[in-house]
């Protein structure tokens, strides 16, 4: 799986300029970026809301030729954003939403 996974690079930036790499807590920070990786990939950049917390989630799929997906989740109050790796689209669920592919 750890190849999709790496397609993204994820960064967070607080007010205070203070990037944050690591973890999952988002508290406090002004900019959350999934920057790519590979060519051909979009970069996302979420600024301006309040941001909670940020998790990963992999797939593997056992049925069928479909390859591994891993999905960047950002949470913010009321809503969750959803970053696949494989291709950059994103979708907007609500924020008590688990996606399983």
């Amino acid at each position: 799986m750890t190849s999709v996974q790496n397609n993204y690079r994820w960064e967070a930036e607080k007010a205070d300029g203070t990037i944050v790499t690591e973890g999952g807590d988002l508290t406090g920070c002004v900019r959350f970026s999934l920057v790519p990786q590979v060519p051909g990939l979009v970069r996302h950049d979420i600024v301006g809301v309040p941001m909670v917390r940020r998790f990963g989630r992999g797939f593997i799929r056992v049925m069928g030729d479909s390859p591994p997906e891993y999905l960047h989740c950002l949470v913010c109050p009321g809503y969750r954003l959803y970053v696949r790796s494989s291709d950059g689209g994103a979708m907007i669920t609500p924020e008590d939403h688990e996606v399983y592919l």
